[in-house]
């Protein structure tokens, strides 16, 4: 009975406590998990896949950003065209304005080459020209030097000329850069650009001076009719385009006070300066015309600009940095080139950039 209950106990209790350890060593032994070597088979087959040259950058953007900042600007206009030529810029190397660039998020086609689009705007205030340079100040390599830009026979002057402005250029950009928004970048770009000028330009023509000055100012409704014929045959004033408010008082100068509104405008947009040519209509006629409509014929003395163009040829070149903590510096050249009312228009912009940009 003994043996029985001993032999009994043996194959309930002895026999799973020898057979439980082996089962375990051997399951390990022979690796466990199917599961788990099913997982890393998928994970590196997903780091073997092909990227899509479309795929977002490695960056936070996603969709665009925005560019905020402030830019140091130098804006350069030369006007040609009817015989005439004047070319606008700014006194100093420039001013300092705010930015705020929209920029698409990058498609790279390679390695180091990609696009994105880039929309910018920019406005403008121009209250210097560049003139000939006096005889006395010539040397005489100069005088037989053929350049005729600012470093060669021209300089820049206030020659109480002021023109304000505004353009705005939406391109694709092609550049040269590795893929992500924190790396060196040169591209180039160019597309269609929105502008708005206002303001005079001293052709300096010796035909529309004589014009004024032989003109009998005494006769005021006849002196102001001659003035508006002048600024439309001579200018660049587009009624259908440009300011309206402009373009009404300049063509109706001899009704009522309208000479006197459009100084009043002019002043309002600081494109009004004092003018030793408005003693000459005060002096010569006392009390027919007021100091700030003779400020303002002095003015219209010189040829006015009032036009926007719409989708007028733009480009741009530029270098960009990386990220230097939240920030990013870009040099660019470009601007807008296009013909309104037989001149040529041409911008020569110079952008140093310093901007943060905000990604979504």
């Amino acid at each position: 009975m003994k043996f029985i209950i001993l032999k009994t106990f043996q194959r309930i209790f002895l026999l799973p406590l020898i057979l439980i350890p082996i089962s375990i060593s051997t399951l390990f032994a022979q690796g466990i998990p199917q599961e788990n070597d099913s997982f890393n088979l998928e994970e590196k087959q997903n780091n073997q896949e092909i990227k899509d040259p479309f795929e977002k950058s490695n960056s936070k953007l996603k969709y665009f950003s925005i560019n905020p900042g402030v830019t140091l600007e130098s804006v350069t206009v030369d006007i040609s065209g009817r015989g005439n030529n004047a070319t606008m810029t700014q006194e100093g190397p420039g001013e300092f304005t705010w930015m705020f660039d929209v920029k698409s998020r990058d498609f790279q086609i390679s390695q180091y080459v990609g696009i994105h689009l880039l929309l910018h705007n920019s406005n403008f205030y121009l209250n210097n020209q560049f003139v000939a340079r006096p005889a006395e100040f010539s040397s005489p390599e100069e005088d037989s030097s053929t350049n005729s830009g600012p470093s060669g026979n021209r300089i820049k002057q206030d020659v109480n000329t002021r023109m304000q402005g505004f353009y705005s250029m939406t391109m694709p950009i092609l550049y040269l850069g590795e893929e992500g928004s924190d790396n060196y970048r040169l591209g180039f770009g160019f597309g269609p650009s929105n502008i708005r000028l206002n303001g005079q330009v001293d052709f300096q023509n010796p035909n529309i001076s004589a014009t004024y000055l032989l003109s009998d100012i005494s006769n005021r409704e006849n002196f102001l009719n001659t003035v508006t014929t002048i600024q439309f045959l001579t200018g660049n004033i587009s009624p259908t385009s440009g300011d309206p408010t402009v373009s009404y008082l300049i063509g109706n100068l001899s009704t009522g006070r309208n000479l006197e509104a459009l100084g009043l405008y002019y002043a309002a947009n600081d494109l009004l300066k004092p003018d030793p040519l408005a003693f000459y209509f005060l002096s010569s006629t006392p009390g027919l015309y007021t100091p700030l409509e003779a400020l303002t014929l002095a003015s219209l003395s010189r040829s006015q600009v009032n036009i926007a163009k719409r989708n007028a040829f733009a480009f741009l070149f530029f270098f960009e940095t990386p990220k230097f903590g939240p920030v990013k510096f870009r040099l660019s050249f470009g601007g807008p080139i296009f013909k309104e009312n037989g001149y040529t228009y041409e911008f020569r912009t110079f952008h140093l950039a310093l901007f943060a940009p905000i990604e979504f």
